[in-house]
């Protein structure tokens, strides 16, 4: 069985989000959202999750709704502090990025 070709924009794009695990503003945003040891508040439902059922969501989308726009913008919203950071439940996340990716659909059908 042949391997697929590397993709090298989509190897970068996931290395650098794999980096972001190790930027010490999720570290932060973790622990603000810590009520006890290893029980979280989502940022939306305001419940309490353990670890494995919560994700770290950036605030304002590290791609525009509007659409990819340049590598140090993508590189600015990914790396960035811990303000724009949010911990989220899973079902909360999976509703935000749902949204959000209708919201793209949209704009790409307008242009």
């Amino acid at each position: 069985m042949a391997r697929k070709p590397l993709e090298k924009t989509g190897f970068v794009i996931a290395m650098l989000r794999r980096a972001t695990y190790m930027w010490p503003a999720f570290t932060e945003a973790l622990g603000r959202a810590r009520v006890s040891r290893g029980v979280y508040r989502c940022a939306h439902c305001t419940d309490h999750f353990g670890r494995k059922e919560i994700h770290k969501d950036h605030i304002k989308p590290v791609v525009p709704l509007t659409g990819w726009d340049d590598w140090n913008g993508f590189i600015n919203r990914l790396f960035c502090t811990a303000d724009d950071l949010q911990i989220l439940c899973k079902a909360c996340h999976k509703k935000k990025t749902k949204a959000e990716g209708e919201v793209r659909k949209r704009y790409r059908k307008k242009t």
